[in-house]
């Protein structure tokens, strides 16, 4: 039998009425996660000589080649990741019922729960999984203890299906103190803005994100690594339906053809 360690990040972008609402899981070996590669990025974060916001990013060039060197090294071990995306649609919750608390039971019961087994199912036979899960820390995920929820769930799923993993902890950790997070955050960027896909025109943000992200893509390995994204989407149906990421990146770069060739 072999026996895995894999780290697991799980992150949101655009909350509530911020469409499109989305999930990202990012999954890494904990073997690879705790080199010296990735654990450099971590210390640094604690020590305050990076930081990654992708959000408030409006074209920084310090920021910005900080963005490049650390989505090289990604690219680089592109085959030993994997990264799921969930897109939900607030507004239908949020139609059929006022409540806040009420909604975010109903999200947090089972989008973080499927984005995050279908990182860890599926392994062959012959391997087991232990995982430790990694969420960023808010008053809302400590309100409704999101970790010991996933956990809790996530276990009894594996007894139930027959799956070989074991979540082993599930922790709420701050920003700015652990890369895989800062990776999940910046990669539910780079997928909101392709999802988007707004012209240069619209303002000098919006212009700066996308000329990142096409210098990005210009590494096929980067370009490979978005392509292998599994992209789920909810609207009504009770089932999560699989959708081609590869397919909003190709509108995305027919969009910028100018930029990218």
């Amino acid at each position: 039998m072999n026996d895995v360690t894999l780290r697991i990040f799980f992150d949101e972008s655009g909350k509530r009425t911020n469409k499109p609402n989305l999930m990202g899981g990012l999954s890494i070996p904990s073997d690879l996660y705790e080199s010296d590669k990735f654990q450099t990025w971590s210390q640094k974060l604690r020590d305050g000589e990076v930081r990654f916001h992708w959000v408030g990013f409006t074209g920084s060039a310090q920021i910005r080649d900080n963005m490049m060197e650390v989505m090289n090294l990604v690219a680089q071990y592109r085959k030993m990741l994997k990264f799921n995306i969930i897109n939900y649609d607030y507004t239908i919750l949020s139609a059929n019922t006022s409540s806040p608390t009420i909604i975010s039971q109903i999200v947090y019961s089972k989008f973080p729960e499927r984005l995050i087994y279908g990182l860890l199912r599926g392994y062959g036979k012959n391997i087991s999984i232990e995982a430790d899960i990694c969420i960023e820390e808010s008053t809302e995920y400590q309100d409704i203890r999101l970790n010991d929820t996933i956990k809790e769930q996530l276990n009894v799923q594996s007894i139930y299906r027959g799956e070989q993993f074991r979540v082993v902890t599930s922790s709420l950790v701050p920003k700015g103190k652990e890369i895989g997070l800062e990776l999940t955050d910046l990669l539910l960027g780079f997928v909101r803005t392709i999802i988007l896909n707004e012209p240069d025109s619209k303002s000098n943000t919006v212009s700066a994100k996308n000329n990142l992200i096409i210098q990005l893509l210009k590494n096929n390995e980067f370009l490979s690594f978005m392509e292998s994204f599994r992209l789920f989407e909810w609207t009504r149906t009770r089932e999560l339906n699989e959708t081609s990421f590869a397919d909003y990146l190709q509108i995305y770069l027919a969009s910028h053809h100018s930029k990218y060739m």
